[in-house]
Order: structure tokens, then sequence, then C-alpha cells
């Protein structure tokens, strides 16, 4: 593993846009469909458990186990319970990589740049349109009962939530609601609720309390069952994630934030 920085360049409901700068990740797997894109015009390097890949850029099905390689790279995760989850999922239903061209991977980071630059929402549906793939023809639809259960988690405390009162607020019995989350989400419950509590300790690593402290915090049993959970959902460990990770919105005039910027335009002259 190694880890030079990793800025959290914007978070949305139910998505994550980071910027990698050489990134070496071990072995590991999350319940979100990643994107992940080269900014240099240089081959990334992604390996799944029996193949290797180099390309500009990737769409990796949402908990396949991979580790990845990059030197200057943008990375979108987007939530399972994502509104259009589903659309960007079709990319990987017959091969769980998604190999994207170097025009593929240059049209997408424009897009990633110009949204960010304009603080403009994340909008899955143009996203699969840059790719060529019109969605007019999908018919998945979440269950509206799923839907609603995801509603009332939002708003809860992770360390409050229980399956049980979950199911009784949609009147399902416990053992039907739990089949339907993991149908609709491709998650089972407590794995879900178990990468929430990781993501709500990732989005505060750069508080002065401990990881410890915010591992107790977030619900996890002890520090070493967050560091697991980490290494194996970020494929990094935590302390090197602390000591990377930086927050896009706190810094100095986004300093670095207009590095990126000026850097991509610059390698694929887009000014």
């Amino acid at each position: 593993m190694h880890i030079d920085s990793v800025i959290q360049l914007d978070e949305q409901d139910s998505a994550t846009l980071y910027f990698l700068h050489n990134v070496n990740t071990d072995f590991h797997r999350h319940p979100c469909l990643q994107l992940t894109i080269s900014l240099n015009d240089i081959f990334l390097s992604l390996e799944t458990e029996d193949k290797k890949y180099r390309e500009f850029g990737f769409i990796i099905r949402s908990n396949l186990s991979h580790k990845l390689n990059t030197t200057c790279a943008i990375n979108f995760l987007l939530e399972p319970d994502a509104p259009y989850f589903h659309l960007l999922s079709h990319f990987t239903e017959n091969d769980p990589i998604y190999r994207l061209s170097r025009e593929e991977a240059s049209i997408l980071a424009q897009y990633f740049i110009q949204t960010i630059e304009n603080k403009q929402v994340f909008d899955v549906e143009h996203i699969v349109n840059l790719l060529y793939r019109p969605n007019t023809s999908c018919l998945c639809r979440q269950d509206s009962r799923i839907v609603k259960a995801i509603s009332i988690i939002s708003l809860l405390p992770v360390k409050q939530i229980s399956s049980k009162d979950i199911a009784d607020k949609i009147y399902l019995s416990e053992s039907r609601f739990l089949h339907l989350f993991r149908e609709n989400l491709g998650i089972n419950f407590r794995g879900y609720l178990l990468w929430k509590r990781l993501r709500d300790v990732i989005n505060t690593l750069d508080a002065s309390a401990t990881l410890t402290t915010l591992a107790n915090d977030m619900g996890f049993a002890d520090s070493a069952h967050f560091s697991r959970t980490c290494v194996a959902s970020f494929g990094l460990r935590p302390s090197e994630l602390k000591r990377a990770l930086i927050y896009n919105q706190k810094l100095p005039n986004n300093k670095h934030g207009k590095h990126i910027y000026c850097l991509h335009k610059q390698n694929l002259d887009i000014n």
C-alpha cells in the first residue's frame, strides 16, 4: 500500500468525488460503483483476483475485489442507494470491468471538473449519455418500500438503526425487509450499515480526536475492527488515509483543487 494524497473534491447525496495522487491500494471491495479516470493521459493499472488491466479509465462493478495503482486520477464512488445507480451498473453487466477509451475518459474528466467548478449536482443520467448509452430502454426500478427505508435510515444516526424498527416503519416483517433490501441494493443490511459507519469516520478524519475515539463514536467495536474494515473497503490503512486525506473545501482558496483543474486542462488542451 502507498498513498501520497487523496483530496475529497465534493460529497453529494450518495456520491463522492476524489482526486488521487500516487495511490496504490491493496485488494479491497465496497458496495459502490466506482468510476476511475486518468487525468495525466497515462494508463491506470487495475487488478482483480483473476485479471490485470491497463487503460485510461474504468467503471468497476460494486462488491468486486480489486486493487488500483494511479498517478493522477479522479475517483467517483456512487452509493448503492443512489437513485440512478442501476443506470451506471448496466455497463458492468457482461464484464465486471468496463474499460474507458482515451476519448471517453477525457469526456468524463471534463464533465466532472466542470461540475465541481460550477458547483453543480452530479448527473448520472448525463454521465451515461456521455458514454453513448441512452437509458430510454432501462426499466429498472427500486422497490418503493426500500426507497422509503433508505430515506428513514438517512435521517438516523447509524448507531440507532435497527432492521426490525425500519421493517416496522414500512410495514414488512424483518425477514422480508432484509430479503428485499439485499435484492434491491446488492448488499445485506448489516454490510450497508458497516459501510455507512466507515464513511462517517472517513468524513471526520481531519478531527483532532484519535482514530480509536472516532471509530468508537461511529459504532465500531474497537480500533482493530475499524482498521480491518477500512483496509477491506478501501485497500488502505486508516493511519495512511488520515495522513493523506484532504478536504478540498477546507483548503485556502481551494489551492489543490485549482492545481488539479489546471493540470488536466493543460494535458487535454481544453481551455
